[in-house]
């Protein structure tokens, strides 16, 4: 009887508790220091280099298929949902904690919901948004948001954190623990969210006269109010990884006990090489290893008649023969693979907001100088591989290189620029970035899986189809005549 009355009472203490409650693994913490969750937030941000990113937008090809190759058979993208609700459980622990950086925490938190949310959508397309991460308030299966309404939101979230930040940093110092970018800095947080703000709008270029988004006022008003939107002063501001030699989880992804094998095994693309030689950019011979079959030039490692390319879209046994014959220029070893700190691995970095800011001007989106802006972010670019002074002055003044205007050809240079400057950089900004403009011209051969053509997007998610099929059916019918295809036009691209 006393057994049967013990079982009775568990069971009824168990009916009484809430579902959340008896989720919860007492073997596990519930709760911990909003830094902590920040960190793991910021590391789940960024793409290695010399990974999948870069192959797409044809900086470099493979020469095994066991690594990987240049197929363009793309697959479904990842959601992003449960970094969001990191972010949101980062907020929740500022809050509980009463921590003295919350406001921090909160301004920075709006920052990184649109990072991800814009990550999803441009690969994608309509994603969940204003129902997404509303399980609590029972809504299991939400609704998708068309294109333009997510880039909307991410644009006012984006806002509100530059206004929140620009107030944090006028009135009070707040330091974030846990933020391995800017170990806290707020002012530089500021600066990013400006930065990205910018990169943003300059992605949504076929939209421009959109009267709902404003996006020219609101780039003119970025640029022209440094003031009350401040943006990266040189690269020292760059949102970049850092790499260390203690701790094997933090190598340099490129990282190899065999360099030289590493190199071989990625030689560098035509897209990128034919573009580094017909510019003549010195940044060539910093990055690369000159091709075996130049060895009897004088000077073959600065000679840029030694680089040759291979194409994306030559079949991999032939990229695999032409490389052991020494056709192609590769990665230079000692200054890609050799180290374990590497190059850091910038993510948005003043270059690219330079590049940013002279094409808008370049479209007339804002009164400035889009030459000075173009200058600015070449030279930046180029410091970061240790070049400065005359080298760039020379390269500068080469006729091809001298920006052209505020017409097509100064727009040409500057996205040729913004290309040279994503190498093993950025994830896959150059190749959204070429989707965009179509600049670079990429290679298509026998090796495109995808009908001879670039991919426009990745499919959704397979467990969308089993947890929420009703809303993904009436998204894909409202962009892509009902087809999860990778060739479908998003709004954003139309």
């Amino acid at each position: 009887m006393k057994r049967w009355l013990t079982f009775t009472v568990i069971i009824c203490l168990s009916a009484c508790m809430k579902p959340e409650d008896l989720q919860k693994n007492p073997n596990k913490a519930n709760t911990s220091p909003p830094g902590n969750v920040l960190t793991g937030v910021e590391m789940d941000m960024f793409y290695s280099p010399w990974d999948y990113p870069q192959r797409s937008s044809q900086y470099h090809c493979m020469t095994n298929p066991y690594y990987g190759g240049q197929s363009y058979n793309f697959g479904s993208a990842s959601h992003r949902f449960y970094q969001i609700r990191n972010v949101m459980q980062m907020e929740r622990e500022a809050v509980r904690t009463n921590d003295p950086a919350r406001r921090g925490y909160a301004a920075v938190g709006l920052f990184l919901k649109a990072w991800f949310y814009i990550q999803m959508t441009q690969q994608m397309g309509d994603i969940p948004m204003s129902q997404s991460m509303m399980a609590e308030q029972e809504i299991i299966s939400p609704e998708y948001d068309a294109q333009k309404d997510v880039y909307r939101q991410c644009l006012e979230l984006l806002r509100r954190a530059n206004d929140s930040l620009d107030v944090i940093n006028n009135t009070a110092t707040q330091q974030l623990a846990g933020d391995i970018f800017y170990r806290g800095d707020l002012d530089k947080w500021q600066r990013l969210v400006n930065a990205f703000r910018l990169r943003v709008l300059i992605s949504l270029s076929k939209k421009a006269h959109d009267p709902d988004l404003k996006i020219p006022e609101t780039f003119a008003a970025i640029v022209q109010h440094p003031e009350r939107c401040p943006l990266p002063r040189d690269n020292r501001d760059n949102l970049e990884v850092t790499y260390g030699e203690d701790d094997v989880t933090n190598y340099n992804p490129g990282y190899s006990a065999t360099p030289e094998a590493s190199s071989r095994n990625n030689p560098l693309a035509a897209t990128y090489v034919s573009l580094m030689t017909g510019l003549r950019d010195p940044r060539l011979f910093v990055v690369a290893q000159p091709s075996r079959q130049s060895d009897s030039l004088p000077d073959n490692k600065n000679d840029f008649r030694s680089y040759r390319g291979a194409g994306t879209g030559t079949l991999q046994k032939l990229i695999s023969d032409s490389a052991a014959m020494g056709y192609y220029a590769h990665p230079d070893p000692e200054y890609w693979f050799s180290s374990k700190t590497g190059r850091p691995t910038i993510m948005l970095g003043f270059p690219e907001t330079q590049f940013a800011i002279a094409e808008g001007i370049n479209r007339g989106w804002a009164d400035g100088d889009a030459e000075a802006a173009y200058t600015a972010g070449i030279r930046a670019a180029m410091k970061a591989y240790g070049l400065e002074g005359k080298v760039v002055d020379n390269y500068l003044q080469q006729a091809v290189v001298r920006y052209a205007g505020d017409n097509m050809q100064g727009l040409v240079q500057i996205l040729h620029q913004k290309y040279i400057d994503f190498f093993q950089m950025g994830g896959w900004e150059a190749f959204l970035n070429q989707r965009r403009t179509g600049i670079p011209v990429f290679h298509i051969g026998p090796s495109n899986e995808n009908s001879g053509r670039i991919p426009l997007r990745w499919s959704y998610p397979p467990y969308e189809y089993i947890d929420n099929l009703k809303n993904l059916q009436a998204a894909l019918s409202r962009q892509y005549q009902g087809l999860d295809q990778l060739n479908g036009r998003m709004w954003s691209l139309q």
